[in-house]
């Protein structure tokens, strides 16, 4: 153990260049192959791809630098009871199959969000959605993109923003000119090398201290290990109930109504390939997030009476595990190149993914609407999202340099995704579980779960105060009081916010000290409330509102049950109307005419908009 631990070796840069290389390769391969395609291909890879390498997409697009960085500082510095949210996280993926998919899958859309003037005919509420979901995810590319600078910035002699710009430029060239297909199969091999990184980290560290049982044992002697808190208090930051909702919450976000890992479900041939790969997906994030937790126990067993934080070898706890593994294993050359390469895959993988939606929700929601777009030929529309793919990453590149001034890696970008991401996921929720709600009660909820959300979220970042670390010791360091920190960013990320507000929590509102783990379930649930309750305001949405093939049909059976008391005669009086599909309605002559071909001889959206009017 040592305060100057090795550096980066020429075996060690070898190692991580090639990993760009290949990454980089891959997506000029994929362009070469796709070079005469259209859009679509170029976000749904065709609609028929391979289901094993979409459902190891799937991981890679979640499980990011972040997770390897932040979740192994998490068990190590705060213990084990985060790891919990790995059952909501199979909890909320059978939700995702049992309700978001059987609905939305059959609409062969490309944007999810073109779901939401399908359901309410609303052109307003779907670019609302589309602007905050932009916004939520340029966010967390900015985190996405720093997190890995940091990194490599704490074993190698590389600035931190001089890394931000080169990851950012590697990717945008790769995912842009490459479409689905480059970022599917580059998240293919990108999980393979986290997985094989991760390892490495979890051999070396049982090695060190005789094995999994005794890492085991110095965890639990130093109250890292806790799953079962059942304390019922939403202040307490990890409770098994907060981070089992927030599990429940991420698979509805990240797989179910983001479009990022939309499109990767969306890119399989038929529904059955879908739940396959929902299946292997779900079993992939337990896996390799299982790997990485275990790892940040790994790392504590080996640092439990030297602490190199406390210590004052490294300014930040996020850098804990690079330290680890230039100071443990920086003796095999090219090992800290392979992890440096397996934290960059885990960004690449994720920011990869969200360039390619962020370009499709510009061009499918925005955009299109805009007569001189809607009139490209395949070719142009192509060329124009390689385009706008590009731009979106350089400006990516430009929020990763300014990421630096927020807080921790889990809670900043667990907290930011639940404050904007819930009242998505609610929204969308809303559409396929409540058939009775209409569009303006949509927006109605809609814009009172953005608020409700955005308030707490604000309030805990600028009042609650931090979290303390779990005990830590430094009696085993040599020269402990050493000042020497070789580890130092200037802009890395802080253990708690810059302004922790008042220091008892008592002075503080309650709302602000919430668990982040709850933000997004408060999106989602709020937005379902308030747009139930704008229903008895705005009344119940007419039969010949509800296009059928656009709700769950459970939900269906029950609204029917609700109408069926109600005077038929009454519920018909649209049709009169020109058949408007909403109170900011288009046509469904106009949902009828205006989906362009697949390519495959589908259709996408509704050929037939049948309403539950004319199903009866």
């Amino acid at each position: 153990m040592s305060s100057d631990p090795a550096g980066f070796s020429v075996a060690d840069y070898l190692v991580f260049s090639a990993s760009l290389a290949i990454s980089v390769g891959i997506g000029v391969y994929q362009w070469w192959k796709s070079r005469n395609g259209n859009a679509e291909e170029f976000f749904l890879g065709g609609g028929r791809m391979s289901p094993v390498p979409v459902a190891l997409s799937l991981v890679a697009g979640v499980v990011s630098a972040i997770s390897i960085l932040g979740n192994t500082s998490e068990m190590y510095y705060y213990g084990s009871q985060f790891w919990m949210n790995l059952l909501g996280v199979a909890v909320g993926g059978l939700l995702v199959v049992l309700v978001i998919i059987p609905v939305i899958y059959p609409l062969r859309l490309i944007s999810i969000y073109e779901y939401l003037e399908l359901r309410w005919g609303s052109r307003l509420l779907r670019k609302m959605v589309t602007v905050l979901q932009l916004a939520n995810m340029f966010l967390y590319l900015g985190i996405a993109l720093y997190a890995p600078s940091l990194a490599l910035s704490s074993v190698t002699p590389i600035p931190t923003n001089i890394s931000v710009i080169v990851l950012g430029l590697v990717c945008t060239f790769y995912a842009s000119v490459g479409g689905a297909k480059a970022v599917v199969y580059t998240d293919t091999f990108q999980t393979l090398v986290m997985v094989v990184g991760v390892i490495v980290v979890i051999i070396q560290g049982c090695v060190e201290v005789g094995g999994g049982p005794a890492v085991w044992e110095i965890n639990r002697e130093n109250g890292r290990i806790e799953f079962f808190n059942m304390d019922p208090n939403p202040l307490v930051r990890h409770t098994f109930m907060t981070t089992t909702i927030l599990g429940i919450y991420m698979s509805i976000s990240m797989q179910g109504t983001s479009q990022a890992q939309y499109q990767r479900w969306a890119s399989v041939e038929n529904i059955r390939q879908v739940y396959l790969v929902m299946a292997i997906n779900i079993f992939g994030l337990m896996v390799l997030w299982s790997l990485i937790n275990f790892a940040g126990l790994v790392v504590f067993a080996v640092y439990a009476d030297c602490d190199p934080f406390s210590a004052g070898w490294i300014q930040k706890i996020d850098q804990v595990t690079a330290y680890f593994v230039v100071d443990k294993l920086g003796y095999l050359k090219g090992i800290p190149g392979l992890f440096v390469a397996a934290v960059y895959s885990g960004v690449l993988s994720s920011v990869s993914s969200h360039l390619n939606a962020m370009a499709a929700m510009l061009w499918e929601d925005l955009l299109l609407a805009f007569r001189t777009f809607k009139n490209y030929t395949p070719t142009k529309a192509k060329n124009a999202n390689i385009i706008i793919s590009m731009l979106i990453g350089v400006l990516s590149t430009v929020l990763g340099v300014l990421a630096g001034k927020m807080g921790g890696l889990v809670q900043v970008a667990y907290s930011i995704a639940g404050g904007l991401g819930g009242p998505i996921s609610g929204v969308i929720l809303t559409g396929v579980l409540c058939p009775w709600v209409k569009a303006v009660s949509a927006i109605s909820g809609f814009l009172c779960g953005v608020a409700l959300n955005l308030w707490i979220v604000i309030g805990n970042f600028l009042y609650a105060p931090p979290t303390p670390l779990l005990p830590l010791s430094t009696e085993g360091c040599p020269g402990a009081n050493a000042t020497a920190m070789p580890f130092t960013s200037s802009t890395a990320f802080a253990t708690t916010t810059a302004d922790p507000g008042p220091s008892d929590p008592a002075e503080v509102f309650p709302l602000y000290l919430l668990s982040y783990c709850l933000f997004g379930a408060i999106g989602v649930l709020s937005t379902i409330v308030m747009s139930n309750l704008a229903t008895c305001v705005f009344g119940v949405s007419k039969k010949s509102d509800v296009l059928e093939k656009t709700v769950n049909k459970t939900s269906l059976k029950i609204y029917l049950w609700m109408t069926s008391k109600s005077d038929s005669s009454s519920l018909n009086d649209d049709t009169e109307s020109g058949s408007k599909m909403g109170d900011f309605g288009i046509s469904k002559e106009s949902i009828t005419t205006s989906k362009p071909d697949t390519g495959t001889g589908e259709k996408r959206g509704i050929d037939n908009p049948v309403t539950v009017d004319d199903s009866i």
